[in-house]
């Protein structure tokens, strides 16, 4: 959900400026925070994509998360003094990124503005779809095999899209990233699902027949 679902854009303007929001613009593959750039404030993805990133002991990439425009981003880094080397956001195209003071946020004024309610309201409820989200994420990660990673991971994108043959938003590198898995194993993974007929694949589009 849009955390401005169900405020007017001069309200939201006028909230925006009671935020102290600062609109900061990147271009692809720029980094958006890491352990050199700290976050300091919360940030709401205006235009384009972020990638939340997490680099294990061996240099390898895994995929945390997937921020889309209108969703927010550090909430927890930002409340909590999370240690931000754990991870770090990387624009995949270019993006504008409103940062607003998370403490002004959760503090209502002394107006008691009606819209700085509805956006609580709307950052609560964001922030429970994340466990959630993060919850099945922990599930995918703890399967046992690659394979059983792999299924869980199809089947979540076909249930989203309800479709039989469904596209996925990853290349085979990313893919790796997101399962937490060597890009050579996942191909000869596939590879092998292919020919025993549990998965047929072209490019990114996959159907799985059991």
């Amino acid at each position: 959900m849009d955390i401005f679902y169900g405020i007017s854009d001069s309200d939201k303007s006028a909230m925006l400026n009671c935020l102290r929001a600062v609109k900061k613009t990147y271009l692809k593959d720029e980094i958006v925070f890491d352990e050199t750039k700290a976050l300091t404030a919360v940030g709401y993805l205006e235009k384009g994509h972020l990638r939340l990133l997490k680099d294990d002991y061996e240099g390898n990439k895994l995929i945390i998360s997937d921020i889309k425009e209108g969703e927010t981003f550090g909430e927890a880094i930002v409340s909590q003094d999370v240690p931000q080397n754990q991870i770090y956001g990387q624009v995949t195209e270019d993006s504008e990124i409103l940062f607003m003071d998370f403490s002004r946020i959760l503090s209502m004024c002394q107006n008691t503005c009606p819209f700085h309610k509805k956006l609580i309201e709307n950052l609560i409820k964001n922030i429970t779809s994340k466990n959630v989200i993060l919850q099945q994420r922990i599930e995918l990660l703890s399967k046992k095999t690659l394979r059983e990673r792999i299924l869980s991971f199809l089947y979540e994108i076909k249930n989203k899209q309800k479709s039989i043959i469904f596209e996925i938003p990853y290349s085979r590198e990313q893919m790796a990233e997101f399962l937490g898995a060597d890009r050579s194993a996942l191909s000869r993974e596939l590879s092998k699902m292919k020919a025993e007929n549990l998965i047929d694949y072209h490019k990114n589009s996959f159907k799985i027949l059991k």
